[in-house]
């Protein structure tokens, strides 16, 4: 796609028609790591929404922990991608009332089943097993928090106890159930076949106009798919690690991590398209 922009027009037309659609995950990237502040990056959230472009969240979270976050962010409001491309919440978009969140996979219900028939075979903890208590403190989120990571529709995030060697035998039993594995940046994740790539295609295709310009932050092998399919995509380093593949130019690679290194990101794109 062509990243040359003709300057926005002012008209309602227009307005309603951003050239730019920006996804971003959360946890290390526009939330810190350690402390899960994202106000390194105020600025660039009020810019962003000074400027009508949308900011589409794509995370592990839950619908619930989203909705929950968006009442604190400067931002317009969007769609947002959950449970790693398994739910997207239409917001704005949705086409009827009863269109608002939607699973978009194998409901968790299933995936519970093969994983307690696994559980004799192989060590793991996962949200189910770990419970509240446990997710407090594996996350350091607080009880309200917990509840909410654990709200999940079509994803099940897990502690891998087990051999590596282990794990791949275990990605295999997941594979013949129509299972998928990913390493997230704190868990191992269990899914359907859905991912942000294919759910981020959804979002973009609901928005008017074709010449928009998409971008996307990650920091980890389960943003990858969302990174391949944008034309602006960018890894945010964790610990001083650059865990996706990123091709600069047009790629980009903050210097900072968490929500400064997201911040420095979003200021080259915007001069980029400006």
């Amino acid at each position: 796609m062509d990243l040359t922009v003709v300057p926005a027009s002012k008209s309602k037309s227009d307005a309603m028609t951003p050239k730019l659609l920006l996804f971003s995950d959360l946890d290390g990237c526009l939330l810190n790591k350690h402390d899960y502040d994202w106000r390194p990056a105020e600025r660039c959230l009020r810019q962003l929404a000074e400027l009508n472009i949308p900011l589409i969240l794509a995370t592990s979270k839950t619908v619930s922990e989203v909705r929950t976050l968006l009442e604190e962010l400067p931002i317009q409001p969007a769609p947002f991608i959950a449970e790693n491309g398994g739910a997207i919440d239409w917001g704005p978009l949705a086409s009827q009332e009863d269109e608002a969140s939607e699973c978009t996979d194998i409901p968790r219900s299933q995936i519970l089943n093969v994983l307690a028939r696994l559980h004799t075979q192989y060590r793991f903890r996962s949200f189910q097993t770990l419970g509240i208590s446990g997710v407090m403190a594996q996350t350091d989120l607080t009880d309200q928090q917990a509840r909410l990571a654990l709200d999940r529709s079509s994803t099940e995030p897990l502690i891998w106890d087990d051999s590596e060697k282990a794990i791949e035998q275990f990605r295999e039993h997941l594979s013949l159930a129509g299972l998928t594995l990913t390493r997230g940046g704190r868990f191992w994740h269990v899914a359907g076949k859905a991912n942000k790539g294919v759910a981020l295609m959804r979002v973009a295709e609901r928005y008017d106009g074709e010449s928009k310009i998409l971008a996307a932050i990650g920091d980890s092998q389960i943003d990858q798919s969302m990174l391949n399919t944008v034309d602006i995509p960018v890894g945010i380093r964790v610990n001083g690690t650059l865990s996706v593949n990123i091709s600069c130019p047009p790629g980009i690679i903050p210097e900072s991590e968490g929500a400064a290194g997201w911040a420095e990101a979003v200021t080259e794109i915007l001069n980029r398209i400006n």
